[in-house]
């Protein structure tokens, strides 16, 4: 997160510059705007009867003086370090220049106010600390699956959201490592992370990395014995060959109809045949994609369709929203996918 600020005469001392301990109010300043932004209510987050989160200990560094009227970018960074504390790193820099001018560093605990004993940090501050790691994973998406309970899943290395489809949000304890829980049955690669991932209408599902891709019973929740496999292994039938090495992302319509796609080029898969269907690969920018914005027609990095005829799909830090029905990108797009997908937890709502 970033804080604007402009310094005050206020904050500087008798030589014109910024007295150094006022460094540190300008940082809690840039703290307080981002638990506020995490929707936390400052009002009784700091006067909670339950825990306290005071300051152990703090330091600045000056790389050179910031005078009144400067115009300062804080960049924070929070990070947690055990179960009852956290700590955040501060970045300032001048409005118009990259260079750092000051770099801060604050350590919290949590303690019970009563006992004055460390305790584990609530669930507001472990959604806040995530809050850098959920946007980063967002704003440049692997691959999103919608699966059949009602969860969307979004990967980005070896990592991993679970977004509530129903609540319009995401569910309170992510990001989770691909390693854990649900995918711990996928092979040493693909914890790593996964390139696409279609759930099939067979109970399957199927998750591609590089020229791999692996089956995933959905009924016993793990990948099936002997894989991964090569693409071109025989599954996938009447792939181009320079499909095999890789894709970038597959969409699965409600028709039976799979696309995945690669580079500029996408083909369709039919699931029913088992085979790919004639005249493909097509060029994205020049078939039925229609109102694709330019860069779209480039590369695709994830896709998802809902059940709602709507089909998702993401490049980068944005994405748009295409409707099956109609054939065309609805209006208004792209949009910033931290704008839209990045919602409070679940179980804070």
């Amino acid at each position: 997160m970033a804080y604007i600020r402009t310094v005050r005469f206020q904050d500087t001392d008798a030589a014109g510059v910024v007295y150094f301990a006022n460094v540190l109010t300008i940082c809690h300043e840039a703290y307080e705007a981002s638990l506020a932004a995490a929707k936390i209510n400052l009002k009784t987050f700091f006067c909670n009867p339950d825990f306290a989160i005071p300051i152990v200990h703090a330091s600045v560094d000056f790389f050179q003086p910031i005078f009144c009227g400067d115009r300062l970018i804080i960049h924070l960074q929070p990070q947690q370090i055990t179960e009852n504390a956290f700590e955040i790193n501060y970045k300032l820099s001048l409005s118009e220049s990259e260079k750092w001018v000051a770099k801060a560093i604050t350590k919290h605990v949590c303690i019970d106010p009563n006992l004055r004993k460390r305790q584990q940090l609530p669930d507001q501050i472990l959604h806040w600390l995530n809050g850098e790691t959920i946007e980063r994973i967002l704003n440049n998406i692997d691959a999103v699956v919608p699966w059949n309970n009602g969860k969307v899943y979004f990967f980005k290395d070896d990592e991993y959201l679970s977004y509530d489809h129903n609540w319009n949000c995401i569910d309170y304890g992510y990001p989770q490592k691909i390693e854990r829980g649900k995918w711990a049955s996928f092979p040493p690669s693909f914890r790593q992370g996964i390139d696409a991932g279609l759930v099939w209408h067979n109970g399957k599902a199927y998750f591609f990395k590089g020229d791999e891709y692996i089956c995933y019973d959905l009924y016993k929740e793990q990948v099936e014995v002997g894989y991964p496999q090569k693409l071109n292994s025989g599954f996938w039938v009447g792939w181009p060959k320079h499909f095999y090495s890789g894709i970038d992302t597959a969409a699965l319509w409600n028709n039976g109809k799979a696309y995945f796609f690669k580079g500029d080029e996408y083909i369709c898969y039919d699931l029913y045949r088992e085979v790919t269907e004639l005249g493909y690969p097509k060029k994205i920018a020049n078939s039925q994609w229609r109102g694709w914005p330019q860069q779209f027609t480039r590369r695709i990095d994830a896709a998802a369709v809902w059940k709602n005829g709507k089909a998702y799909f993401f490049r980068d830090d944005e994405y748009i929203c295409y409707d099956i029905n109609q054939n065309s990108t609805d209006s208004g797009y792209p949009k910033k996918i931290k704008d839209n997908w990045l919602s409070f937890w679940c179980q804070l709502l």
